[in-house]
């Protein structure tokens, strides 16, 4: 007999390689039943639906984002380097776990009728907001220049583009050296002063 954790945790790696591979209005809870081994009334024990195993899903992996954030903004005492860090550890994440982190990455580019009712535009804010408060601080503390809300969401913007790239085409590699080169860029610029004539 199989425990509640170990059910649970086939349902959820079963619905992860449907979602990523086929998307969330494809994916039939049929299907993720005979990936998991189970049968429709697990499913609907432990989850209620399919768009309440998503959204469990989806709130598991922001919380353990925002945990491995608070993680790595710890162990630097710089802004720039608590960028690094946090970069870096969300790389980390996408790595362990890419099906998971291409599933989201489907969702939020799918048509609003083939997706769960997720406001994913705030989910985003919510990031932006936690970058940008490090970015405050780094400025209060003369270590950087600039506006924190527009440095922060160009962080997140270069950070989504080459996790997508990393997802769909297996390159860069995401790695801290990456996570460095993309702070430098954004902190130090291209080097060209460039101004409006």
């Amino acid at each position: 007999m199989k425990t509640k954790r170990v059910v649970r945790e086939a349902v959820r790696q079963a619905a992860v390689e449907l979602f990523s591979e086929k998307g969330y209005a494809a994916a039939s809870t049929r299907e993720i039943c005979q990936r998991a081994g189970i049968t429709k009334p697990v499913l609907y024990y432990y989850f209620g639906s399919k768009e309440q195993l998503y959204k469990e899903m989806l709130l598991d992996a922001r919380n353990e984002a925002r945990k491995q954030f608070l993680l790595a903004a710890g162990r630097a005492r710089s802004a720039p380097d608590k960028l690094v860090e946090i970069l870096a550890a969300n790389f980390e994440l996408t790595r362990r776990n890419p099906g998971l982190s291409l599933m989201f990455m489907r969702l939020i580019f799918a048509p609003p009728k083939e997706s769960p009712g997720i406001d994913y535009v705030k989910l985003g804010q919510e990031w932006v907001g936690l970058m940008a408060e490090v970015i405050r601080e780094g400025v209060r503390r003369g270590e950087m220049r600039g506006r924190p809300q527009e440095i922060a969401e160009a962080l997140v913007g270069v950070h989504l583009v080459y996790s997508m790239g990393h997802l769909l085409a297996g390159e860069p590699a995401l790695d801290r050296r990456l996570a460095r080169r993309i702070v430098n860029l954004l902190l130090r610029g291209c080097g060209v002063d460039y101004t409006d004539r």
